[in-house]
């Protein structure tokens, strides 16, 4: 079967404006293709709500606004919402109005009740308004803009306080210890620079002193055996009979002090050796004696000894 040109034209239009149809509907949310169910809100005030604005659960778009219009018997603005049929909206499942950014975009929030039996289509749903971004921000810093005011006042009596304390006497007193200060810190830096230019020689008290540690770690194990002996003789003298000894040494002195007694009484040979002059004056002149016979012998033996070699006599006349 052949269809004419103006059949084939209309035929093409007619498809093209469904799928423009089709189209501008799926921009606004709807789907020809799968039905809706649509659900009744009424709200005292929409803030700028739009037709084909989204509805969403948990964040995800599940419908969208049908129409809005208003009630002129009680005031208020009836919202129609088309819901997917995949979406099962039950008993006591709420709407809310609520923000979906900074810039105010109004959305529809469906809290779906836990429930089996779902709401019959053109039901009325429960309403709510939630603030917006703005709001809730609003109504957090309001209270910190109180405490920030309050603190500003504060700061201000403080200071008000502080520049009456701040007498010409003060003021003269801290010009005074500023003065100082700079002084200080001045000499601190020439103190710095002092310490920077020998720091040569710092670093050889440093080098000195790791190689004294150096030594002595590797002089541990002598060190080790000088306290171990150091030990032992300790021991040692611990266990001497320094008490015994201390007796018998004192007893030694006793006796000597005895001796010395007897020696300075006169008493015993060689107390009277020491004491008598006489005595010791005839040692004196024996003394001599001898000396001068010794010389004599020296100087004259054959006087004293007579040797005969071979039958004949040496005299010394």
């Amino acid at each position: 079967m052949k269809f004419s040109k103006e059949a084939r034209i209309g035929l093409l239009v007619a498809i093209a404006l469904f799928i423009f149809i089709a189209g501008f509907y799926f921009l606004k949310g709807a789907n020809l293709f799968s039905g809706e169910t649509e659900y009744v809100a009424y709200f005292d005030d929409v803030q700028g709500l739009q037709t084909s604005s989204g509805v969403q659960v948990k964040g995800l778009t599940v419908g969208r606004v049908v129409a809005i219009t208003l009630n002129e018997k009680d005031g208020k603005v009836k919202v129609l919402l088309a819901v997917g049929k995949k979406t099962k909206v039950t008993e006591g499942s709420s709407v809310k109005l609520a923000s979906a950014d900074l810039l105010g975009t109004k959305v529809l929030k469906l809290d779906i009740a836990k429930g089996d039996k779902e709401l019959a289509e053109e039901s009325v749903l429960p309403a709510i308004v939630e603030g917006s971004l703005i709001d809730n921000l609003s109504g957090e810093i309001a209270p910190l803009v109180t405490d920030i005011r309050h603190v500003v006042s504060t700061l201000d009596t403080v200071l008000l306080g502080v520049n009456n304390m701040l007498n010409q006497d003060t003021r003269q007193h801290l010009a005074n210890s500023m003065a100082s200060l700079d002084v200080t810190l001045k000499n601190f830096s020439a103190l710095s620079e002092k310490l920077n230019s020998e720091s040569n020689q710092l670093a050889s008290v440093i080098r000195n002193a790791n190689s004294i540690t150096t030594n002595l770690a590797n002089s541990n194990q002598q060190i080790t055996n000088i306290m171990k002996n150091a030990d032992n003789i300790s021991g040692q003298l611990a266990n001497a009979p320094i008490e015994t000894t201390v007796k018998d040494l004192q007893s030694t002195i006793k006796q000597l002090n005895g001796i010395m007694a007897k020696i300075n009484n006169n008493e015993g040979s060689l107390g009277m050796l020491v004491n008598d002059k006489a005595l010791h004056d005839n040692l004196s002149e024996s003394l001599k004696t001898l000396n001068a016979l010794m010389a004599d012998i020296n100087a004259h033996p054959s006087r004293y000894i007579n040797v005969t070699i071979f039958g004949r006599k040496n005299k010394n006349k």
